[in-house]
């Protein structure tokens, strides 16, 4: 890599910007409040230096460059010459000009001149690597502070790659939050921990940053992204348009469910189904927390504390999976295994025992936990569905003289 650095008047960085992209895949977007941007503005008027420019030069004849550092500070020029803000109402004169509350425009012609002859200094990158340019991005970052996802959005390697493209899944369309700082690219992230992961995991930032350090060659066709890409197409099958209730913390939440479900559960064809539970589900969950603490639903109290507090850690995605599960069962008892397995599972048997109160359905007597059979009232081996629906609370006795019947 070679270093040219080259001034370049404000004036002639305003005509050519066409050539000078701002946002390459590794840039974060913009985060400069007005403030900032005024600050930057005054600083140039009163002539002070401001920190150096790095542009990656990608083409000659005509001369194209990416910005590496200093596209907040470019912006905000931009911007300023564009009338998009004016200056603080409450600026002092410079040099007897007064400048408080103008825009670009309204500034006295020798103001508009010396602010146009302002040279910035550039350090122009050739002969680069596209790795050598990501770590010098990351290494001059030093205004706002990169978040975590910016930062390994700036990483090279295929994981990367494939996760940029995951946050352009259509399902991101019908979310009720905002792409800033690519948190649709942490998210995706997250999703694919977890669907990497065969059991539940930890998706916390240094996990996600192990995931990327030990992908550099993840391959987009593997069966690894297959899963994560069926599983978002079934979520965008359940919410085809925006959805009001599908906030930031749930969303990892629906994935993981759907993890959990999609491979052993007959989920085709119950799309409305599942949507119709969530948003009853979000519902019920929203007028219980303006209930009076006394009168809470005491899960639901939980279940709000996992959802606000360590989101991405296992404990809490293992509660709020195991929560939903049960849940949705309770309301859509009629989704049924799509495997040959005979047994209930866990989830099932807990919503088949709380429903029936614990007694056999034959002769009514009650079962202790630990000793009783969930049974299939349309026999397995007459095609029954190991459904909660499907499913019944009987004691030892009455299934195995059922059984002899």
């Amino acid at each position: 890599m070679k270093i040219n650095k080259k001034p370049w008047p404000l004036s002639t960085a305003y005509k050519l910007r066409d050539r000078i992209d701002t946002n390459p895949d590794y840039q974060r977007p913009a985060v400069w409040t007005k403030s900032q941007k005024q600050l930057l503005i005054e600083s140039i008027l009163r002539e002070y230096d401001i920190p150096k420019l790095y542009w990656r030069e990608v083409s000659v004849k005509p001369d194209k460059y990416e910005v590496v550092d200093g596209q907040q500070r470019l912006r905000a020029i931009w911007e300023f010459m564009d009338g998009s803000y004016a200056l603080p109402k409450d600026l002092d004169p410079i040099d007897g000009h007064e400048v408080a509350g103008k825009t670009y425009s309204d500034l006295d012609s020798d103001m508009i001149i010396l602010f146009d002859q302002y040279c910035l200094d550039v350090a122009v990158l050739t002969d680069t690597e596209e790795e050598e340019v990501r770590e010098m991005f990351l290494r001059l970052q030093n205004g706002t502070t990169l978040k975590a996802q910016e930062k390994r959005n700036a990483r090279p390697g295929k994981m990367r790659d494939f996760v940029c493209e995951l946050a352009k899944h259509p399902f991101f369309a019908a979310v009720n939050f905002d792409n800033t700082r690519f948190t649709y690219d942490h998210i995706a992230a997250q999703m694919c921990c977890l669907s990497l992961s065969k059991e539940i995991c930890n998706i916390k930032d240094r996990d996600l940053n192990s995931m990327y350090e030990n992908n550099k060659d993840f391959d987009a066709q593997s069966s690894g992204a297959k899963r994560v890409q069926r599983i978002l197409n079934y979520l965008h099958a359940v919410f085809p348009r925006k959805t009001p209730e599908l906030k930031r913390y749930n969303v990892i939440s629906l994935f993981l469910l759907i993890k959990t479900l999609i491979d052993d559960y007959a989920l085709s064809g119950r799309e409305d189904d599942i949507c119709k539970w969530f948003i009853d589900f979000e519902g019920r969950r929203a007028a219980d927390k303006k209930k009076d603490a006394e009168d809470q639903d005491s899960k639901l109290v939980v279940y709000h504390e996992k959802t606000a507090h360590s989101t991405d850690a296992f404990d809490s995605l293992e509660f709020r999976n195991r929560f939903l599960i049960e849940d949705l069962f309770a309301h859509v008892p009629d989704i049924a295994q799509k495997d040959e397995r005979r047994d209930f599972d866990e989830s099932q048997r807990i919503v088949i025992y709380r429903r029936d109160g614990g007694k056999c359905q034959l002769c009514g007597a009650e079962c202790d936990w630990n000793n009783w059979h969930a049974d299939h009232k349309v026999a397995w081996s007459k095609g029954g569905k190991t459904s909660v629906e499907n499913g019944q609370v009987l004691c030892p006795a009455c299934n195995l003289s059922k059984g002899k019947n």
